[in-house]
């Protein structure tokens, strides 16, 4: 396993409120959201909770037992600190296990996966937003979603009170796959389409993860932009 990783501010905002972490054979990506700096505070609390992670007796109950201690972390936070009043942030993860890879998340921060051969690439995760939503009910269409006025809305995100839902899959890998995990500042300047093409290079996984963060930028860099590319 080899893996790249870079964050970027963008060319729009003021800061990163990304963070991004990693330990042996685990990932994290998280994009922060509140005033005061606080949205990047919410996204480093998050990884480095999820990075405490006992990856010695890992499984997907210790995985959504980890996210939920994070946004508890969040809360405390909060409590202490008015200022940080209504922080939260998104989380994907990826656990790889031997043959198996698990990912959980929370929020509109993704993972792919590009199967060994390039031929097509998987989206893993699904947006928990209220686009998403409408998207699924067909009531906007896919253009239409790209550009709606309330795609930055999310239907769940760390720093919720009351407990946290958190969805978790888990299947084989095989040698050559590629993972990606990003924020949407990635997804929302470039299609699956460009994603793939650029995964489909047969390069080391931090050349593509610089191209990815660069070509976004390209295409505006409206919003911060994290990714980790990791490669079976």
């Amino acid at each position: 396993m080899i893996f790249g990783a870079k964050t970027d501010q963008g060319k729009v905002r003021e800061q990163n409120q990304d963070t991004f972490g990693y330990k042996n054979n685990l990932f994290v990506v998280a994009d922060g959201m509140g005033g005061h700096q606080a949205g990047e505070i919410a996204s480093s609390i998050a990884v480095e909770t999820i990075l405490t992670l006992d990856l010695d007796h890992a499984d997907e109950n210790s995985l959504r037992e980890i996210v939920e201690k994070a946004n508890q972390q969040i809360l405390e936070a909060v409590s202490q600190n008015y200022q940080y009043a209504g922080m939260g942030t998104t989380v994907a993860i990826l656990l790889l296990l031997a043959d198996k890879a698990y990912v959980a998340h929370v929020g509109d921060s993704r993972v792919y996966r590009l199967v060994a051969d390039g031929s097509s690439l998987e989206r893993l995760t699904k947006d928990h937003s209220l686009v998403a939503e409408l998207l699924n009910n067909g009531e906007i269409t896919e253009s239409e979603a790209k550009n709606h006025p309330q795609r930055n809305i999310l239907t769940r995100a760390l720093g919720s009170k009351g407990g946290i839902e958190v969805d978790i899959s888990n299947f084989a890998v095989q040698p050559g796959e590629k993972l990606l995990l990003c924020s949407d500042g990635l997804t929302g300047m470039l299609s699956e389409d460009d994603i793939k093409k650029v995964l489909s290079q047969k390069a080391h996984p931090q050349l593509i993860a610089d191209e990815l963060v660069e070509l976004a930028n390209s295409c505006g860099g409206v919003d911060n932009i994290t990714v980790i590319v990791v490669e079976i």
